[in-house]
């Protein structure tokens, strides 16, 4: 019986001491925070500003293009002809515009002054000679009446009595004409005049604009440092606005999207830093939380984290350097946030 006791007492000792070693290994112990994800490519679809057909694309599939590379162009026969042709335009409108300047200018000013002493002096002649023919027209009617002279004569002498008295009514007018200047309206008939013309000289210029902007929008330039994935469109195709020719993916920065679940969710924000490992990358990777979602979803079957499939996480996306472009797209990565702890 006390051997009993003494092998019970001492079974029991043995399991407390077990109990007291290996308890830690069962307890939960504080741990930084990690997310599972994949790495995401980055791409910018590149198509031409306007509609015309391709004449060459550069660069191949894989090949890598820099910031500013010529990488497409279009045919321009057909848009340097345009451009000829708005130019040629100009010089025939400005030469109206400069018709029409000259005639505003002239309405504007009234006559010369040598114009109007000029008319002053005919005025004067005539009011000088129109004496002697009043005199010379009298006497004669006279000399008609007494039949001393032919009534032929005084007929000639009344005609050039009443021709002188007419111009010097029309001199005067025309004095007085040069000296008033051309009417308000005739004036304001003139400017509008000019100012269609400076409309017209502007239209042309800015279609010459438009047309040599469409020729330098025949180039395609690269937006951005990353390689060419695709070659949507081939030489000989018509390029438009809307259909992309090439697809570029992204050297650096790219992005990991990964899932985090509710209750880890308030313990991150955009902008924090993490730690992004690989398979296979002895180093890991400097990122940082660049997006959140706002909306809840399932976790997507490629996504493996410690919860259920059925629970509720949100995709954040953390941003990762990558200049030497070592990450391809899908890779699996694991993102720790060493000064965050997690929880199960």
């Amino acid at each position: 019986m006390k051997k009993t006791i003494f092998t019970l007492i001492f079974l029991i000792a043995i399991a407390g001491g077990v109990f007291y070693f290996v308890r830690p290994a069962f307890e939960k112990k504080p741990h930084s925070l990690v997310l599972y994800g994949n790495a995401d490519d980055r791409q910018v679809n590149l198509s031409f500003s306007i509609q015309e057909r391709i004449a060459e694309l550069l660069p191949e599939e894989g090949d890598l293009v820099k910031k500013g590379d010529l990488v497409g162009k279009l045919e321009t026969v057909r848009l340097n002809n345009d451009a000829a042709a708005a130019a040629a335009q100009i010089p025939v409108r400005q030469a109206v515009l400069k018709a029409a300047t000259a005639l505003y200018e002239k309405a504007k000013n009234g006559s010369r002054k040598e114009d109007i002493a000029i008319s002053k002096y005919i005025s004067e002649a005539i009011t000088a000679k129109i004496k002697a023919a009043e005199s010379d027209f009298h006497r004669k009617q006279t000399l008609v009446d007494s039949d001393a002279v032919s009534k032929q004569s005084g007929e000639t002498a009344e005609a050039e009595y009443f021709f002188l008295k007419a111009a010097l009514e029309g001199s005067k007018t025309m004095v007085e004409r040069l000296t008033s200047g051309e009417r308000p309206e005739d004036i304001a008939a003139a400017a509008a005049r000019v100012r269609e013309a400076e409309a017209s000289v502007a239209l042309a210029k800015a279609e010459l604009a438009i047309r040599e902007q469409k020729v330098k929008d025949t180039e395609l330039f690269a937006p951005c440092d990353g390689i060419v994935r695709s070659r949507l469109r081939e030489p000989g195709e018509m390029a438009t606005p809307q259909t992309p020719v090439l697809t570029i993916t992204l050297i650096s920065p790219k992005w990991i999207r990964c899932y985090i679940n509710e209750s880890n969710l308030v313990k991150i924000k955009p902008g924090d830093k993490a730690e992004v490992k690989f398979d296979g990358a002895e180093e890991p990777f400097e990122g940082q939380v660049g997006f959140i979602s706002p909306n809840a979803e399932f976790t997507p079957k490629n996504i493996e984290t410690a919860d259920l499939r059925t629970n509720l996480v949100y995709e954040v996306r953390v941003i990762v350097k990558d200049p030497d472009n070592r990450l391809r797209s899908g890779a699996p990565a694991t993102v720790t946030f060493p000064e965050i702890m997690g929880t199960e």
